[in-house]
This record gives structure tokens, C-alpha cells and sequence, in this order.
């Protein structure tokens, strides 16, 4: 709803002002102090449109978008497509690589169409009151207890809907092996009746019509700041599931269209500037993409911003050619439809 009110909105103002950037961007994923800090250091002001999948926003950049957007913050497996490629502007290797705080790993896989943001891992939310036992495994999201049948909330995405039910089968999330893939289907559809929803967990819990009996949801990481802060119950926890997780990337590229790319390649110079990245991250609850030796101890010390070393072993980045992987969308379709 907020996303069709921001375009009407921005349909309505026209042209845009160059003391103005439109960030096309994930909600609750931009801090307003961040914001704030920018407008009043540069007097440009920083106006977002929301997305809530990947999908949603991948649909909407392949079908034409209003030449208002500027900036817009993406996953890194997407930038690795051509059609994704061929709407973005190449990035100054004079300012993708002059922040030597930001984590040269992460660079790397935004690659020169983009600079590093935030990170993180998928992992399950739950409420501690609703469970008989704790969940620390994807398997216990999959076959779940009789107490959360109808009662659990999945993420509406290609990738990482199929990837944790790879990982709850004890299989790699890159793996192109038909059988492996074809067991995670069988998971999923073994699943579906237990799934009230296939959405973000945070906007899940503020809908009237199941929110409250929402009682365990897959999360990304940083979103479960948002879900603490919209559900009305307080026993929700965190975990990074012991099989390990997806672990995504996001990136923030400048469309080829914008008008104001002087504009753009400042504020991503502003976001990654090591005080406003941790302000950013600490504030949103997110994980910054620099360097560890960066973050303060309570960041480090964070399961939820930072996966504890066994969870982190055991999880993956996808690699770039899982993209090319026609099976994955037909299963997430199949499952969905």
C-alpha cells in the first residue's frame, strides 16, 4: 500500500528537483537519522519508494520505471543477470574503492555496477510461549509441531525460499543437482499447510487478518527489528538455524536514467562512510558491509547481526551462476500458485 501511494505521489510531482534523490529501497531498511544527516549536510533531500520482495521489485524495473528513481538498493545474486546489468550506471572505481573500512569481499561481489550496504543471514523467528521445545533447526520449521500448524510466515522469494529448504535437506543452496532440488520442493509442499502467509515476517505480524496468530516466521536478519517492533507479543527470538543459512548481500546502484548522478554517487559515498554505515546499521539493526575489525563488540557479539562462527561456517553466498537456475523459479511458482 505505502509503495502504490509513493508512486501516485510521484506521479503527481513530475519533475524532480536535482536537490532531490528518489531511492527505490526495501521498507524500514534506511535509518531516518541517516537521512537527516545527509540533507543537512549537502541540502539534498533523500525521498524513498518502498518494495517488499525482490521479485516486486524486480518486476517492476523490467516492465519501465519512472525516470524519478535514482538509486536503487538491489541483491547482489540479481546484479549478476544482464538484464539487471544493462539498467545501471558503472560506479568510479574512485569510489567503490576508497572506503578502505568497507570489507573488500563484499566489493568484489557488488562488482562495478554497485557499492556494498548491509548483510546478513535468513534465520527463524519465534515466539518462546508457542513452542514446546526451541527451534534451532530449519527441519523444525519444515515439519513443524501441531502448535504452529497454519501459524507460520515465509519469505515470498525465489532464492531464499528454496535455498532454506535445500539447507533443511542437508544440501548446498548453490547446488544445480535436480534430485537435491526436487527434495526441497517435496519439503516445501510438505510445508504449505502450515504457512498462513509467503510475505516479510514484520508486515505478516501488522495484518489484521492473521497477524496475531503468527507464531514462528523465516526471517532475514535485520527485518527482525522491524518484527519485534510491530508485533503486540515480546517473546519473539532469533536464531541462525544449525545447518546454517542463506547469507545475502545488498548493493546500491544508480540507474542509468537518473538525472542526478552526481547527486546519487554522493550519497552512496555518504552511506558507506564508516560513521554513518554503523550509525545505519545499529539504528535499522542491520550489518553493515565493513570490515569486522569495524564493528564495535556489541555488533560482533550479536547473533542477529552477526551469525555466531558455527552458523557461519556452515552458511553460504550464492554463487553467481545459480541465477541461471530455471528450476528454482518453477518450483517457488509451483509452490506458490
Amino acid at each position: 500500500m505505502r509503495y502504490w501511494l509513493s508512486m501516485l505521489l510521484l506521479s503527481l510531482a513530475g519533475y524532480c528537483p536535482a536537490s532531490e534523490l528518489v531511492v527505490y529501497t526495501w521498507e524500514y531498511y534506511l535509518a531516518p537519522e541517516v537521512k537527516s544527516r545527509f540533507e543537512q549536510e549537502t541540502g539534498i533531500h533523500i525521498e524513498e519508494v518502498n518494495y517488499n520482495s525482490d521479485e516486486a521489485r524486480n518486476r517492476l524495473l523490467s516492465g519501465g520505471y519512472p525516470p524519478e528513481f535514482d538509486i536503487v538498493f538491489i541483491d547482489s545474486l540479481s546484479l549478476n543477470d544482464p538484464v539487471w546489468r544493462a539498467l545501471f550506471t558503472v560506479i568510479p572505481a574512485s569510489i567503490r574503492k576508497q572506503n578502505t573500512a568497507i570489507d573488500p569481499v563484499f566489493t568484489a561481489r557488488c562488482g562495478d555496477l554497485s557499492v556494498p550496504y548491509m548483510w546478513g543471514s535468513v534465520g527463524i523467528a519465534y515466539r518462546r510461549s508457542q513452542v514446546s521445545e526451541p527451534i534451532t533447526r530449519w527441519q523444525q520449521l519444515f515439519t513443524p509441531e501441531p502448535t504452529l500448524s497454519g501459524r507460520i510466515v515465509m519469505v515470498d522469494d525465489t532464492f531464499d525460499l528454496v535455498s532454506v529448504a535445500l539447507k533443511a535437506a542437508g544440501f548446498s543452496i548453490n547446488t544445480h543437482n535436480k534430485s537435491e532440488l526436487q527434495a526441497a520442493y517435496h519439503l516445501l509442499q510438505k510445508q504449505r499447510p502450515s504457512v498462513a502467509t509467503y510475505q516479510l515476517s514484520f508486515a505478516a505480524v501488522s495484518d489484521q487478518q492473521f497477524g496475531r496468530r503468527i507464531a514462528a516466521a523465516m526471517v532475514y536478519s535485520g527485518d527482525f527489528y522491524a518484527l519485534q517492533q510491530n508485533s503486540e507479543y515480546k517473546d519473539w527470538t532469533y536464531v541462525v538455524p544449525e545447518e546454517g543459512s542463506p547469507l545475502w548481500l545488498d548493493c546500491m546502484s544508480i540507474l542509468k536514467t537518473s538525472q542526478h548522478k552526481a547527486e546519487a554517487q554522493r550519497f552512496l559515498t555518504f552511506l558507506t562512510r564508516p560513521d554513518i554505515a554503523l550509525l545505519n546499521g545499529q539504528t535499522m539493526g542491520f550489518t553493515p558491509a565493513l570490515k569486522k575489525s569495524y564493528l564495535p563488540a556489541s555488533m560482533q557479539n550479536n547473533a542477529i547481526i552477526y551469525p555466531p562462527v558455527k552458523q557461519l561456517q556452515r552458511s553460504e553466498f550464492y554463487n553467481a551462476d545459480v541465477s541461471k537456475n530455471e528450476l528454482r523459479s518453477a518450483i517457488y511458482f509451483s509452490v506458490l500458485k
